[in-house]
């Protein structure tokens, strides 16, 4: 088979298995992501820290040095032998590069000139010296790839052969020299190493690239590639429903190399490798003339554009990534922000768990971001750190803390952590005074399926950071209802609770009030803040919210002053859970209830296995006949979720009314009821 009807086969054979990928996934359903426990990998995953100090190094330097090529390449090249990039790369591979070119500065009406007040922003491109010390070190392999391919879609210029280009312009992303980079441009990179050891080196520029659609047809308008489900975790689309349209050269290549730049971002928190994957996007697929990326923003909103880059990802994963940091981003990133200089690369094969090493050399609690909790429980890697043997130097050798993102030009809070999303919740219960106390509040310690008050204590799991009360327990006005969470830390700590409400909120920890508001201002999590105190261990947060009229709920997490989870703090729904990184095996099996409940598109079903069990879950009409099954497998021990999106089996939305989940394994079965209202 030659080499272009070989790339043609494999473009044919990922859409036949995208096609059934997507039966077994349930096309187009969308899929929750746990808010706690991922499908982490068990095997430990290895992700090397290198810095320019290392002495080890030819010529180390200190971290703050202004580098020659030599001793980024020194840097680059210990790394990814430590990392064994070695074992990623087979002969005769197609390799793709994907770097940062998001600016081009020299280009004077680009967005970037007039967001950082015309400066050069080094820190906001990947350094093309680390591009070329890994080009340098494939084309040198003893049995090399046959192709490097380093491919970007820049959002911020346009590329030189673009006719709608600005007349004035004379050099591109491809084109310019970075003299902060030892005076390299890519054109001068390819020049040097296409055609060494018979390996090509070329560019693609992604703007410009041919997409496929579904149905496997170039530059196509049929409809966009379904997103898949590539690891088999039940998880297809995050974002978009329909998918998207796709570069045909991240479909055909064979390895994907990402090379993302440090940098702080006001929604994600971090942009890394994840974020990178914005570059891929094929805005021309959708009839934009421009190479801006906002189609993503536009779409489902600025907060919910890192689930479009999980979904990207989905299409292509990263197979390596080599994070760099000669000159990063921080504070209000990623067009604002200021230099920063570390000299530092983190590399790894688990993109995950490079991520998650990344933002903590960054000062991020990798629990704080929500898209590492996607990446995982799609299957991509693990952000478990007890799951994560760092290689070089320590996380904390070589941790700075990077100023957080204040908002879009600084206007705003910026990024914040992760409240808790777990939750016991009882009530409501009638009246909406504060000062009542229906459940012996100062002393209480519930657990799952215990009653206080005459209510039973209900398990919650949410994937937004409002918990809507009115959702969960009924809109009801003039009630009153409670919310209740374990706090472990592994030593004593000083921290914020950070909250906000609709209505009126009272919180204790450890039985002592904290906060109480009785219009506490506001649902959103910056409104309300209190310094506290936690002992080492387990500490008791109990949180009371009253509604006067519509609908009512609150937020809340415990932060330190600049927004991150303190690291080593978890929150949980029993005392008795031991606490490390991983989570303990749980002793029973258990059919959660579902939530929201009823439900109108989409519902989630959690349930707990003991240990590695056939498990079979299957909603029924309450006639008795089978709708759909949504797990039939051999699954872990652990917490799970699967969700129904109110479909049947042949894909069909089924009527308004009740319907029965049943969940066997072994000699274990129980059921449960849900409401679906169209």
């Amino acid at each position: 088979m030659n080499v272009v009807s070989n790339r043609r086969y494999k473009v044919a054979s990922f859409l036949t298995a995208l096609a059934l990928i997507c039966s077994v996934a349930d096309r187009g359903r969308k899929v929750p992501i746990p808010p706690e426990v991922g499908a982490a990998s068990p095997e430990r995953s290895v992700v090397v820290i290198v810095r320019s100090d290392d002495p080890e190094l030819p010529d180390p330097a200190p971290p703050d040095a202004v580098l020659s090529y030599e001793q980024v390449d020194a840097v680059v090249k210990r790394a990814i032998s430590l990392g064994r990039l070695d074992r990623v790369i087979e002969p005769g591979d197609w390799v793709v590069l994907k770097p940062n070119i998001v600016t081009c500065t020299p280009i004077k009406d680009n967005y970037l000139g007039m967001g950082n007040d015309g400066k050069r922003h080094k820190g906001q491109v990947t350094d093309l010296r680390v591009v070329k010390s890994v080009i340098d070190y494939l084309v040198h392999m003893e049995r090399p790839p046959r192709r490097i391919t380093i491919a970007e879609g820049g959002a911020e210029w346009r590329n030189l052969d673009d006719p709608l280009k600005n007349p004035s312009q004379t050099e591109d992303g491809w084109t310019v020299h970075w003299p902060e980079f030892g005076g390299l441009s890519y054109v001068d990179i390819v020049d040097e190493y296409d055609g060494v050891n018979g390996v090509k080196v070329d560019i693609v520029d992604l703007n410009y690239d041919d997409w496929l659609d579904a149905d496997g047809v170039v530059r196509g308008n049929g409809p966009p590639i379904p997103v898949p489900d590539p690891n088999h975790m039940g998880i297809t689309w995050l974002q978009r429903p329909e998918g998207y349209y796709v570069s045909k050269t991240l479909l055909e290549c064979d390895k994907l190399i990402n090379l993302p730049v440090m940098k702080t971002h006001d929604i994600p928190g971090v942009t890394l490798i994840f974020k990178n994957y914005v570059g891929t996007f094929m805005q021309r697929a959708y009839g934009q003339t421009d190479n801006s990326k906002m189609l993503l923003h536009r779409y489902a909103g600025n907060e919910n554009v890192p689930k479009g880059f999980i979904d990207l990802f989905s299409y292509r994963p990263t197979d390596y990534a080599i994070v760099e940091c000669f000159w990063g981003t921080e504070g209000n990133g990623p067009q604002w922000g200021d230099d920063v200089k570390l000299n530092l690369v983190v590399a790894g094969g688990d993109p995950v768990a490079t991520e998650a090493v990344a933002a903590a050399v960054m000062g991020f609690n990798p629990r704080d971001l929500d898209y590492l909790y996607w990446a995982e429980a799609k299957g991509f890697g693990t952000f478990d750190m007890d799951r994560i043997e760092v290689v070089g130097r320590s996380i904390g050798e070589v941790r700075y803390s990077f100023k957080k993102s204040k908002g879009w030009r600084g206007q705003g809070p910026g990024f914040v952590g992760r409240p808790n999303r777990v939750w016991l919740l009882n009530g409501p219960y009638e009246g909406n005074d504060l000062d009542v106390d229906y459940i012996d509040e100062h002393g209480i310690s519930p657990e799952e399926g215990s009653v206080s008050g005459g209510k039973e204590w209900r398990r919650y799991e949410g994937g937004e950071d409002y918990i809507d009360l009115s959702e969960v327990l009924g809109l009801e006005p003039t009630v009153t209802a409670y919310a209740f969470a374990y706090v472990y830390v592994y030593s004593d700590l000083n921290a914020q609770i950070w909250t906000g409400a609709d209505d009126g909120i009272k919180v204790w920890l450890n039985g002592e009030v904290v906060l109480e508001k009785k219009r506490a201002g506001g649902k959103t999590l910056t409104r309300n803040k209190v310094p506290v105190y936690l002992r080492k261990g387990i500490n008791r947060l109990l949180v009371k919210v009253s509604n006067l009229y519509g609908g009512y709920g609150f937020s809340l997490g415990i932060f330190e002053e600049d927004g991150d989870t303190p690291w080593g703090l978890r929150y949980l729904l029993s005392p008795q859970v031991q606490v490390g990184e991983t989570t303990p095996a749980p002793s029973c099996f258990a059919l959660y209830r579902n939530y929201p409940n009823p439900f109108n598109c989409w519902t989630t079903i959690p349930f707990r296995v003991p240990k590695e069990s056939l498990v079979r879950l299957d909603v029924y009409d309450l006639s008795g006949r089978r709708i759909r099954t949504l797990v039939n497998a051999r699954i872990g021990a652990g917490e799970h979720r699967i969700g129904w999106d109110g479909r049947d089996d042949t894909g069909r939305e089924v009527s308004s009314g009740v319907y029965v989940v049943r969940m066997e394994a072994g000699e274990f079965s129980d059921a449960s009821k849900i409401t679906l209202l169209r």
